[in-house]
């Protein structure tokens, strides 16, 4: 059981158990493509784009483009949440703590959604019609900024917009060359652009601009929460970032359609007695889901100090 449900009892003065700081809500599963999936694994389908031909001469025959389909594998994979309350520790308690516990449980589910996103944005893809094919996201050491098959990493020491030099975290210069990048790869101009930060990142911005410049004020009222847009991105804050082997925050910065997120089982929870464990309540609650990578071409990892 929680050994530390103790801390709860009546001479504590409070009729609730309060929730120490925490993410309570997946912050990234709507920026990408959601999907319910069969089976430990399925596929999410895709079509190359093709281009329109010429036509040189009166009734000429039709042309067949012989469309592309491609297709992404999308692995399910369990997560579990579980903990036990005591028949005593109940009497003793001014509440009763079930429905606090699947709560917490439901937050910590939410959370694991956000950890298979930002796995996933780097982690090896699959692709083919068997999805046998890997698809690998360029060395995360990488310090360079060049076009690789996995996609385009905006290095450390990135100042292509700047007049700065040297690492640095995340800077205006950064933002517009992730910019560039997914304008390069001509995808949908309407479709919502995403960046994933922490906290330090949006210091790092407000740091890098200067009171006078015009950028200022809108990095200012993002950090302060009162705008998420800047730079026509969609700002999201995790601090459940990854880092490369040398210590660097890795951000992505992406199109919606870049990542797919595959539900085979949505969160499901029960509560109830164990005979096993002197009748204790029993919280459970569990979900199978999968997130990969869908195009590389619109996706970008910014690498910070």
């Amino acid at each position: 059981m929680s050994f530390t449900v103790t801390d709860a009892f009546v001479q504590q003065f409070t009729g609730n158990v309060r929730f120490l700081a925490q993410q309570t809500k997946s912050r990234l599963a709507d920026t990408v493509i959601t999907d319910n999936i069969t089976g430990e694994s399925a596929y999410m389908e895709q079509v190359a784009p093709t281009a329109a031909r010429k036509k040189t001469s009166r009734h000429s025959d039709t042309p067949i483009m012989n469309t592309q389909h491609l297709r992404r594998r999308i692995v399910g994979y369990s997560y579990e949440w579980g903990d036990l309350i005591d028949r005593a520790d109940k009497v003793r308690l001014l509440i009763d703590p079930t429905s606090t516990y699947a709560q917490n449980a439901s937050y910590a589910m939410e959370r694991s959604k956000d950890d298979e996103i930002i796995g996933g944005y780097f982690a090896t893809a699959y692709t083919g019609h068997a999805g046998a094919t890997a698809v690998t996201w360029p060395n995360g050491n990488s310090e360079s900024a060049p076009t690789q098959p996995g996609g385009l990493q905006v290095a450390v020491n990135d100042w292509t917009y700047g007049n700065g030099s040297g690492n640095v975290g995340l800077t205006i210069s950064k933002l517009i060359s992730a910019s560039v990048a997914l304008d390069a790869a001509e995808g949908d101009e309407d479709e919502e652009r995403f960046i994933v930060v922490a906290a330090k990142q949006k210091g790092n911005l407000l740091a890098t601009t200067e009171a006078t410049n015009a950028d200022y004020a809108a990095v200012k009222a993002l950090t302060e929460g009162k705008i998420d847009r800047f730079m026509g991105f969609t700002f999201r804050h995790s601090e459940r970032l990854q880092t490369n082997a040398s210590g660097y925050t890795r951000v992505p910065a992406y199109r919606q359609s870049a990542m797919g997120l595959g539900i085979i089982r949505d969160i499901e929870g029960q509560i109830g007695p164990r005979p096993d464990k002197s009748f204790s309540t029993q919280v459970f609650t569990d979900e199978e889901i999968g997130a990969a990578r869908l195009e590389e071409a619109k996706l970008v990892e910014i690498i910070c100090l």
